[in-house]
């Protein structure tokens, strides 16, 4: 039982890592494009990025996306199996 709430710690502390780095890169990459071309003022660059990343923060659920589309089924796995799934995917996606 242990174990498990171990992997689950671990399994937070990765999702928060995967956030940070997923949405810091994607920020400098398009502000860095706006800000360069001087397509508009700093500050409405910035009031359109605030209100993006707010909107995509309240909308989002990627954690169970994979669930939701039907690629596997979790009422077919025990707990242990969806949590080394879990944890796979979440090391996958921030070594990538």
């Amino acid at each position: 039982m242990e174990f498990y709430i171990f992997l689950i710690g671990i399994l937070f502390l990765l999702a928060i890592s995967d956030l940070i780095v997923g949405v810091s890169n994607d920020a400098v990459n398009f502000l860095v494009s706006a800000i360069g071309s001087k397509s508009a003022p700093f500050w409405v660059i910035m009031t359109v990025a605030s209100i993006g990343i707010l909107f995509g923060a309240t909308f989002s659920s990627g954690m169970m996306e994979v669930a939701r589309k039907g690629i596997f089924r979790p009422e077919m796995f025990v707990f242990s199996d969806i949590i080394i799934i879990f944890l796979a995917v979440m090391i996958t996606d921030i070594i990538h």
